[in-house]
């Protein structure tokens, strides 16, 4: 029997997801907070994030949990959400993004980041249209150092759903922020 058939016959929702941490999204610094409006037009502007000390990232999530709705899925069947990932002034050397699903590692555990940036979207009265071009994945994303706020527009590579974190190191830094994504796992019902 599979996972899902099991916490639907006792009662538990893969809906109802509850991580370990799931904190409440900060408000983001008005660099932050303008980029994020640019780049997602349809969200509020008390849109936040998820912070771990100078990293930001924000997915349009809630206590981390991001919707996959409308969200596409890539020839492989896993799905791609746009998301910005910050790095503070406060911090100048260059950050290595990467990120997992927490538990037992298997296939489609380990997040992909576009490195060639994320698929641009516009608004037309309630749709949001984004392109569907191609992008480049990797199991990493390198922010080079720099002085001021980086602002990288990447999308997400998902595999599976379940409790992840996105680890954010560099010289001094190892900083983990944690993300949930909701829903039936990959190649159950209702996936």
């Amino acid at each position: 029997m599979h996972a899902f058939a099991i916490a639907v016959l006792l009662g538990a929702s893969p809906w109802n997801l509850h991580c370990a941490a799931m904190p409440r999204e900060q408000s983001l610094p008005s660099t932050l907070q303008r980029a994020a409006r640019s780049f997602s037009p349809w969200i509020g502007k008390g849109e936040g994030g998820i912070r771990a000390g100078p990293v930001y990232l924000v997915a349009g999530s809630y206590r981390t949990a991001i919707s996959r709705d409308g969200d596409y899925t890539d020839g492989t069947g896993e799905y791609l959400h746009r998301a910005l990932v910050a790095v503070a002034p406060s911090y100048r050397g260059a950050v290595v993004i990467s990120g997992r699903r927490l538990g037992v590692f298997g296939p489609r555990t380990r997040l992909g980041f576009s490195t060639d940036g994320a698929s641009r979207c516009t608004v037309r009265g309630n749709d949001v249209l984004c392109d569907r071009r191609p992008h480049n994945f990797a199991s990493s994303l390198t922010i080079p150092g720099h002085a001021g706020w980086r602002i990288v527009r990447t999308e997400l590579r998902i595999g599976r759903t379940g409790c992840f974190e996105v680890s954010a190191t560099g010289d001094g830094l190892r900083v983990r922020i944690p993300l949930s994504i909701p829903g039936p796992d990959w190649g159950t019902p209702g996936w």
